[in-house]
């Protein structure tokens, strides 16, 4: 379980990345990103599923622990855990490019002294993460698989924006983990707060923080759940918890706006949460729970919905 919770950190961590644009890292001389990279590492799942995306999976031959999306990354080599690089199997990679945080400048200088040409990747907001993808893509001869991402990331902020149009903001309760297996009831857990990828598309989805401090992920007690009475939970589910049992946690405090009205949203972890070209559909998915009526006959439906 300890395991588990570890997972969703090191997600939520890569989430939270200083905003950095996309950039080749010159440390030690001019190295340039190959106009067709044939051996890619990639540090972090967002650069991972990044890379997939644009059509470079075979190019890929290292990845970090954590890289589990899409289902053929489970057969890359293993490179890193987080931030611990494994600097021989990388070196045997023989890559001639590497992925890395924007939020990692020890990794890059690391990488650097190998001679190995680096560009980072920005999961701080929707925009960045686009810019460097385009970016990316430029670089590396797939200029267009990089703009049908971005134009996928734009029809979604316009449908987000047209369902929100005129209404009042939904106030969100956006929890990342509860780390509270087994019991049956809520008790402590922790948020969404200011600042990064997930306030960010909370966001952009139409929906208003229900959280006004100043932490970035604040932890919150069951007192707090009533006292703010958010109009909509989203939960971020851990790899082991049932959806059955996390609803059931939030209906101990059934005085609150969004356990009475059932408009809580559960998401995976492991699907929704990590930075990246999915986060189109979790952009998607916030917007039609956060605006149920704007939604088209036969959709998704809110009160514990999950993937």
């Amino acid at each position: 379980m300890r395991k588990a919770h570890f997972i969703l950190i090191t997600c939520i961590a890569l989430a939270i990345c200083v905003s950095a644009r996309f950039f080749l890292e010159e440390m030690q001389g001019e190295k340039r990103v190959p106009a067709q990279p044939q051996r890619i590492i990639s540090l972090a799942p967002s650069a991972t599923e990044t890379l997939f995306a644009l059509g470079l999976g075979p190019q890929v031959t290292g990845v970090t622990t954590y890289c589990a999306w899409p289902e053929e990354v489970k057969n890359k080599p293993k490179v890193a855990e987080f931030s611990q690089l494994n600097l021989e199997a990388i070196v045997r990679s023989k890559p001639d490019l590497a992925v890395v945080p924007a939020d990692k400048p020890d990794v890059c200088t690391m990488i650097d002294k190998l001679g190995i040409p680096v560009v980072t990747l920005s999961t701080h907001s929707i925009a960045e993460y686009v810019d460097d993808v385009l970016a990316l893509g430029r670089a590396v001869g797939r200029a267009a698989e990089a703009e049908a991402m971005a134009a996928a990331f734009r029809r979604e902020l316009e449908a987000a924006q047209k369902r929100a149009e005129g209404k009042r903001k939904p106030r969100v309760l956006f929890a990342v983990m509860r780390g509270q297996e087994g019991l049956d009831h809520i008790t402590e857990f922790t948020a969404v707060g200011v600042d990064g990828f997930y306030t960010d598309l909370l966001e952009l989805a139409g929906g208003e923080n229900v959280y006004t401090g100043r932490l970035t992920f604040p932890k919150l007690s069951r007192e707090a759940v009533i006292f703010l009475n958010p109009d909509v939970i989203v939960d971020i589910m851990g790899p082991f918890d049932k959806p059955d049992s996390v609803l059931k946690q939030w209906q101990s405090v059934p005085s609150v706006r969004a356990v009475r009205e059932g408009r809580i949203l559960l998401l995976s972890d492991l699907e929704d949460t990590v930075p990246g070209p999915r986060s189109v559909v979790t952009l998607s998915r916030l917007a039609r729970a956060f605006y149920p009526d704007e939604q088209p006959a036969g959709g998704e439906q809110n009160g514990g919905e999950s993937k």
